[in-house]
């Protein structure tokens, strides 16, 4: 299959890198080479990736009547400075998927094919950081930012960074066959299955919206998100009517109160389990609650995976960061 990896000035270097080893290595690993690669810019010249390396490319999108695959690189720190040029690719790209390729974009690479119209009405994913700018710019998407990859018809689009590698091996699967995409996973050494990039997000609180009332709200449970408290009571101590209150908070923040009140504790959890070695019940009794269950299933229904599975995979191993369960007064 004739697979053409769409390079653009600004883009990731690592991620255009990644998806040529990967591809050369499933054709090396096969019995018959099932990729035919072609990397191509808008114009034929090489482009500056980010970090300034130079990247060659064998020719022009227009020498390219047809292609099965565009696989498109990620643009994870340089997404503001790219996205003005993303326009000039949409008439490329509407005309391959309507000839029957596949479309498939890295990281933020998906923000190129919002742009094109393409993804209106289709489930997508991207780097969790970039999702309230996507969600903002791009309402007719269905975003679902907890997901390592989406695909809906003939798009493909995958979270942050390392996803990439989830990308490339389901390409190889699709493409190839699940054997080869395992062989390439064992030589590369990449755990398969991952289907979330939830556990990874840090959930930005925004305070930059203009509303100073809600802003005090935000700062003071910030400072005593640990406390028992009503949200109808924090309404009455700034001087807010219940339900104007709810519905400023919403407009201002995106979350609603108890939902803001609930990411400000899971954070704190998260940090919890990295960095200490308290007990569960402790590190629930240390953010606000009460019942470990409770918290135990809200923390996977957020966060993706268990506590412990948590603490398992980013607990921090320095021994100077692990401290005991702080005793309750």
């Amino acid at each position: 299959m004739h697979v053409t990896l769409l390079l653009a000035d600004q883009c990731s270097a690592a991620s255009a890198t990644l998806a040529m080893e990967m591809l050369s290595a499933a054709n090396l690993f096969a019995d018959s080479p099932p990729f035919e690669v072609m990397l191509a810019s808008m114009d034929g010249h090489p482009v500056t990736a980010w970090g300034g390396q130079c990247l060659q490319v064998q020719g022009s999108l227009a020498q390219i009547a047809h292609t099965d695959l565009v696989l498109i690189p990620g643009f994870l720190f340089t997404l503001k400075d790219a996205m003005p040029t993303f326009a000039a690719y949409g008439a490329w790209l509407r005309e391959q998927h309507g000839q029957g390729a596949v479309l498939a974009s890295m990281c933020t690479a998906a923000f190129m094919l919002a742009e094109t119209g393409l993804l209106h009405g289709l489930r997508a994913t991207t780097h969790w950081a970039f999702a309230g700018f996507f969600r903002r710019r791009y309402a007719q998407v269905s975003l679902d930012e907890g997901q390592i990859l989406c695909e809906d018809n003939r798009l493909i689009t995958c979270g942050g960074a390392t996803a990439a590698m989830d990308l490339m091996l389901h390409l190889i699967r699709r493409f190839g066959s699940p054997e080869l995409a395992h062989t390439c996973g064992k030589y590369l050494l990449i755990d398969a299955g991952r289907t979330e990039q939830s556990a990874y997000a840090m959930w930005s609180l925004p305070k930059s919206h203009g509303d100073a009332q809600i802003l005090r709200v935000q700062h003071w449970l910030e400072q005593h998100f640990a406390q028992s408290m009503v949200i109808d009571e924090v309404a009455r101590r700034f001087g807010f009517g219940v339900r104007n209150f709810k519905r400023r908070f919403k407009d201002a923040t995106g979350c609603t109160p108890i939902g803001y009140l609930q990411t400000l504790r899971l954070e704190r959890a998260k940090q919890m389990l990295e960095s200490t070695r308290m007990t569960l019940a402790s590190i629930t009794y240390a953010v606000g609650y009460e019942d470990s269950n409770s918290f135990r299933r809200l923390f996977q229904q957020r966060v993706g995976m268990l506590p412990a599975a948590y603490r398992k995979k980013f607990l921090i191993a320095q021994g100077d960061a692990c401290v005991p369960d702080a005793p309750r007064s």
